[in-house]
């Protein structure tokens, strides 16, 4: 099965030096793990909370997902990110207390897994995560260490 939304991989990538975090700002859970895809959803309760945007341009692409925590971040996926991959690739998490993922009206296909004690939002089953080294509306991430910007949404 093919996904409706784009996964695009620009240029050969960089390599991930020593990124120096705030775990505590940036929302990293550390001793939590992120298993390859698919995951299982998640039980909802009902608590709905606007988690993801779509931006019309960004760096090239259109439509890309973004989300609502880090003033509109650029949202990626990747087969897979445990240990210390997620502190330079912090999960998109649900806020406390809230346990359904939503956005921008027409857009479906968001879920959640569980992350340790959390939520973890995902598109279309894919795990969401931010990357530490963008800033503002960048998409740097694209292409480092399999991560794929999610665009075409």
């Amino acid at each position: 099965m093919h996904p409706s939304f784009t996964l695009k991989r620009v240029g050969t990538g960089i390599g991930i030096g020593v990124l120096c975090a705030s775990a505590g700002i940036l929302g990293v859970v550390p001793a939590a793990s992120a298993s390859a895809l698919p995951a299982r959803p998640a039980p909802h309760s009902g608590k709905t909370a606007v988690v993801v945007k779509i931006a019309k341009s960004r760096g090239g692409f259109k439509n890309v997902l973004t989300n609502t925590v880090r003033v509109g971040a650029t949202l990626y996926t990747a087969k897979s990110c445990t240990g210390g991959c997620l502190s330079a690739w912090p999960p998109l998490l649900m806020p406390k207390g809230k346990t359904v993922p939503s956005g921008p009206k027409g857009l479906t296909g968001l879920g959640t897994v569980k992350l340790g004690k959390h939520l973890q939002v995902t598109y279309k089953k894919h795990r969401l995560y931010t990357f530490s080294g963008d800033s503002g509306s960048s998409v740097s991430g694209n292409g480092v260490a399999g991560f794929t910007v999610i665009h075409n949404v």
